[in-house]
């Protein structure tokens, strides 16, 4: 066979080698992207149900109902179980280059476990205390790797309605121009939030018409805060913010993640 030849059969087989080389490492690659995928969605779910099962729980105890916050929370704490057994050492993208991702994951089912043996003790006072910081372990667990879930979304509505809120005991001086515009920015941050929130519900949350009379209604009770701070009478602030604060309450506890 000619020199020339050999080389030219060489290198086409050469070349054949290294384009089935690069397809086997897309299809690997791809391969691997949707099992990340599927993790995180797997993981998103069981974080998901076991926050469901604490939010019950939390709602409960508030009313003083141990009992039935007790099965709630041993839902969660089964559900929490999962998240720590499948995920510790594998854990989820994005969360693979967080060194800080177990921490939270062990420290939470410690909670839960606390939380159910008060509960199942009748101490409801002291297991909500104990429950109180797993709600902020899980939104900075998510927020420090970038994830934004529509649970998230709901934390930060919450918390925004806490400055408006302090001026239901501490009237602010309406005719101070100031203050006017600060009440009114923070309305403005809690309407946006709450419709941000309402844009990023799951569809078992958008198709629920009380989904929809509340979110409603709370975007009614914000909006009706700018004439209520217009008319600079504090007594019409005062009645926006305790339907507010009601509103905002029931959507954590029913529509919360």
């Amino acid at each position: 066979m000619p020199a020339k030849t050999a080389i030219s059969n060489y290198c086409g087989k050469n070349l054949k080698m290294r384009r089935l080389i690069s397809l086997l490492t897309l299809l690997l690659a791809i391969g691997t992207g949707f099992a990340h995928a599927a993790d995180q969605d797997a993981f998103n779910k069981a974080v998901s149900e076991a926050y469901a099962g604490y939010r019950a729980a939390t709602s409960y105890l508030r009313t003083g109902n141990a009992g039935l916050a007790s099965l709630e929370l041993a839902s969660a704490l089964e559900s929490w179980g999962s998240v720590v057994l499948t995920n510790s050492d594998q854990p989820p993208r994005p969360y693979m280059d967080d060194p800080k991702f177990v921490p939270p994951l062990t420290a939470i089912n410690k909670t839960l476990e606390t939380a159910l043996k008060q509960a199942e003790d009748g101490d409801a006072a002291t297991a909500l205390k104990t429950l109180e910081p797993v709600r902020d372990q899980i939104y900075d667990l998510r927020t420090r790797n970038g994830v934004r879930l529509y649970a998230d979304c709901i934390t930060e509505l919450n918390r925004a309605v806490e400055p408006l809120y302090k001026h239901r005991h501490d009237a602010p001086d309406l005719g101070n121009i100031r203050i006017r515009r600060q009440v009114t920015e923070e309305s403005k941050t809690y309407e946006k939030l709450l419709k941000e929130c309402r844009a990023m519900a799951p569809e078992k949350y958008t198709g629920d018409p009380e989904f929809k009379r509340l979110f409603d209604g709370t975007l009614d009770s914000i909006q009706s805060m700018y004439p209520a701070i217009e008319s600079q009478d504090p007594g019409r602030v005062i009645n926006v913010l305790r339907e507010l604060r009601s509103f905002d309450r029931i959507i954590y506890f029913r529509f919360g993640g």
